[in-house]
């Protein structure tokens, strides 16, 4: 069943008895929880029957028993199952036993009561069990998977239009940059847009840059461009900021070697001929980062790109092993890198 048609039903009072929410995305996650704690059980009754049980911490016996229970003063209970790692091929974050033979019985004689939701936040179940096999006859599947990143666009395009805002063009792909394609990302950065262009109804890029925060790799991003232009003081400066965010050298640096290994890649691989969408088969790597390495070894030679990769590989040789002070091996190799 699809999310949105099922979320309908559920508001309309529509319900089954068995839901499984099969997917990682934590937008779709949040929302279809929070509809059913409104639409299944009124807010007075919530605190008697409503149960909530994390399958990481608790026996799934604890939770069937609750399921099976009749509701206190009210028409139903609704019993939320989370992370039930028992129907993948993941081991178990706890030690909790699990008695799954009870639950396959459940799912064929369900209680008439009560409204099981079973949040399974995984690309996918161990279909060899015969507990998954069960789930997906009995249960109402509903896919919060995550979204491919035109379906994300799409999907918070409309949103922003809804909300009755405008963005110009390279805004929005500035926008969809900087949240690397995440609807859950972007549904959070956005209610912070909304508001900061609420008078107006006009979101600029200025906004984005001022509000949308950077994540690691982007900052990572940033820092190699400079690094590429020689330029110490900006390049060390975003690192600082890093490294005030609790970031840890040896982890930066790390990103970075890898950064550079790719432009190496990139850059050889260009040499030989190889186009963009070539290059992203060949090194197993998304088509936008290969376009963005393209654009970083414009107007640069092999023996630049090669100086700072060795001269990485040689900083986090320091960091490990302690030679000097590691929050600063960075800074010297970028203030030598530059007088070369």
């Amino acid at each position: 069943m699809s999310y949105a048609t099922e979320l309908a039903n559920i508001k309309k009072g529509q319900l089954k008895p068995i839901y499984l929410l099969l997917g990682t995305e934590s937008y779709f996650i949040e929302e279809a929880r929070a509809t059913l704690l409104e639409y299944v059980i009124p807010e007075e009754d919530q605190d008697l029957n409503v149960g909530i049980y994390n399958m990481d911490e608790v026996p799934l016996g604890a939770a069937l028993e609750d399921a099976e229970s009749l509701p206190f003063f009210g028409e139903r209970r609704l019993v939320i199952i989370d992370n039930p790692t028992f129907l993948t091929g993941e081991k178990p974050k706890g030690n909790v036993e699990h008695d799954v033979s009870w639950l396959e019985t459940y799912l064929q004689n369900p209680s008439e009561s009560t409204i099981l939701a079973i949040f399974a936040p995984y690309e996918k179940l161990d279909n060899r069990k015969k507990v998954s096999k069960l789930l997906k006859k009995h249960a109402t599947l509903v896919d919060v998977q995550t979204m491919e990143a035109d379906a994300s666009r799409r999907f918070l395009s409309q949103m922003i239009t809804n909300a009755g805002y405008q963005m110009d063009r390279d805004t929005v792909q500035f926008f969809f940059e900087r949240i690397e394609d995440s609807l859950s990302t972007g549904v959070h950065e956005l209610e912070k847009l909304f508001l900061s262009a609420r008078d107006d109804k006009m979101i600029t890029k200025k906004m984005v840059e001022d509000l949308v925060p950077r994540n690691l790799e982007q900052n990572i991003f940033e820092i190699v461009t400079y690094v590429m232009k020689k330029d110490a003081t900006r390049a060390i400066g975003i690192y600082r900021d890093l490294l005030l965010q609790k970031e840890e050298p040896i982890k930066i640096n790390a990103i970075l070697l890898g950064q550079f290994r790719l432009l190496i890649q990139v850059y050889l691989l260009a040499k030989q001929g190889y186009q963009q969408p070539d290059m992203a088969k060949v090194l197993k790597i998304h088509p936008y980062r290969i376009k963005l390495a393209n654009q970083q070894i414009r107007k640069m030679n092999g023996d630049r790109l090669m100086q700072a990769y060795l001269g990485l590989v040689e900083t986090e040789e320091k960091m490990k092993t302690g030679d000097g002070i590691k929050e600063v091996q960075f800074e010297l190799f970028m203030l030598q890198y530059a007088q070369v």
